[in-house]
């Protein structure tokens, strides 16, 4: 591509004489020539030359003003000026002010052409530098949808591209969501097809960069309203989103919004915490929005409220009806006196399930069982007051309590049965309540507390039965001798055993085998006669 020039000079004959120059043979087109300043800045709007040859003193607008114009608009143009020695000052005071270089009256051809030689060599390699980065700038925008990571690097900086990614440069916060689909539905040329599709139909009153991540589609929203409007703005986007992806695809997905910020470089930490609040899905069933801020809301609930949901997830753990009755209703009084809306209370009811699910989680009971194929938060939005809210937390406590004590009782049986077992194989060893215990990974007291229950004997007395009757199957069916009974059944002190057994089975050893013996030997007679 050629290089544009332009010559200005109030004598014609130094203007003709620069334009008769070689200047093709360097590949440069003279775009027009003009006596002063004013002529060479029209010129110059109108042909947008690289490099343009001024005289300093002209009449009407000089070279100093035409410098400064140029400046002013296109900073990348190179100028050369002519001068005199009694202008040389103007000449420093021009390079001050943008201009490359200066050659001193009268000219030296070979000297222009050296200077022009490198200006050219300039403008080219700044040319090939902005075509690569335009170049460079095309396929960031076609992998635009890949370049969460950049974005986020670029971010830790305080640095938005808000070019590349087409958003506008007044923000107040910004907020990421992400959409996490279950990875047994789908493989990702359907997820990326789901995330065009959501792309291309994505609510219009949110800005927002998408960003491509196999299984979870990350969406980095921007707003220019305060935090409050632009939640429920949010929240609103979300549930649009959610209804489009129901009515279009048959996926199972979950949406988590992370925190608002109002900080460039924390924006990474609000994609954390949207992947955060999705960890609390486990166990939530499908199509869920769940706000960070509800499931801790720390920051958002007083102190009081937070109390309150803490002692309702204890009593809950405890299945102690009355008080938790006490503490929804605590909890509803409060939320009525501080969130008069509607909708918040809805909120922290999605917040007081979540904390449900994870108490589930710590009894080692499985959600899944209660909030499979439920959408919660659906549910949460039906309700039309805060009467009928509170009946669905109590519906859902019912529920839970129930499904606890069912899980904890069958987890007691599976124990003991496990115990029992154990103490079956080895009663004749160390099969103490501290040993079974370790055995079945729970502590001897409960241990010992699920088994009286179960059984309606204490550990102990079930183990001394065991070992006395596996005493008396050795009585009756060997010839083993009383202490070698005893050691048989895990006690090396003979005397302790005999008494032991003669408590339980009101006869020694050796009366229960004599008798046992006599037993014997009058039926065998019998049966001769």
């Amino acid at each position: 591509m050629n290089i544009k020039l332009l010559i200005c000079d109030d004598e014609k004959m130094i203007r003709e004489g620069l334009a008769s120059l070689d200047w093709a043979e360097r590949n440069i087109d003279i775009v027009g020539t003009a006596r002063n300043g004013a002529e060479a800045f029209e010129l110059f709007m109108k042909a947008q030359p690289d490099i343009i040859i001024s005289d300093i003193e002209m009449p009407k607008r000089n070279g100093l003003w035409l410098s400064e114009q140029i400046h002013k608009n296109a900073p990348e143009t190179r100028m050369i000026f002519l001068t005199g020695y009694d202008n040389f000052e103007y000449a420093q005071s021009a390079v001050n002010n943008g201009v490359c270089r200066y050659l001193l009256k009268p000219i030296d051809e070979f000297e222009l052409y050296t200077i022009v030689d490198e200006l050219t060599k300039e403008i080219h390699l700044k040319k090939h530098m902005l075509e690569k980065e335009i170049e460079l700038r095309k396929l960031l925008t076609k992998s635009r949808y890949f370049l969460m990571n950049y974005l986020f690097n670029r971010a830790q900086s305080g640095i938005l591209d808000y070019e590349l990614f087409e958003i506008p440069d007044t923000l107040s916060v910004m907020s990421v969501f992400v959409i996490r689909f279950d990875k047994d539905m789908a493989d990702n040329s359907i997820n990326f097809m789901v995330f065009e599709a959501i792309v291309n139909n994505f609510p219009q009153n949110v800005n927002v960069i998408p960003f491509f991540c196999n299984s979870e589609l990350v969406f980095v929203c921007c707003f220019n309203e305060e935090t409050a409007i632009s939640e429920k703005k949010l929240f609103s986007c979300c549930e649009e989103i959610g209804e489009f992806i129901d009515s279009e695809f048959t996926l199972s997905y979950n949406i988590g919004i992370g925190n608002f910020i109002i900080q460039i470089n924390e924006l990474e930490t609000s994609y954390i915490s949207a992947v955060q609040a999705l960890n609390y899905s486990n166990g939530l069933g499908d199509r869920n929005i769940i706000y960070i801020n509800d499931i801790e809301p720390k920051s958002q609930l007083s102190v009081y409220q937070t109390k309150l949901i803490d002692t309702y997830i204890k009593s809950l753990k405890n299945s102690d009806d009355k008080q938790i009755q006490k503490d929804i209703k605590e909890l509803f009084d409060s939320m009525e006196r501080s969130d008069t809306s509607l909708y918040n209370q809805q909120r922290r009811c999605l917040s007081l399930i979540l904390a449900i699910s994870d108490a589930l989680y710590d009894l080692d009971c499985n959600p899944a069982i209660l909030f499979n194929n439920t959408d919660a938060w659906s549910l949460i939005k039906k309700t039309q007051s805060t009467s009928e809210l509170k009946t669905f937390i109590e519906n859902i406590t019912d529920v839970v309590i129930s499904h606890i004590e069912d899980i904890q009782k069958q987890k007691a049986a599976d124990i003991v049965s496990q115990a029992k077992s154990l103490v079956e194989q080895n009663y004749a060893g160390d099969a103490s309540l501290e040993t079974i215990a370790a055995q079945v990974f729970i502590s001897p007291c409960y241990l010992s507390v699920i088994f009286k229950k179960e059984t309606k004997t204490t550990f102990k007395n079930y183990l001394i039965q065991t070992r006395i009757d596996k005493a008396k199957e050795l009585l009756e069916d060997t010839d083993l001798k009383i202490y070698e009974v005893a050691e048989k059944v895990g006690y090396n002190d003979t005397r302790y055993f005999s008494e032991l057994f003669q408590r339980i089975c009101g006869k020694t050893p050796s009366q229960y085998r004599a008798r046992k013996n006599s037993a014997a030997s009058t039926s065998d007679n019998k049966k001769e006669t």
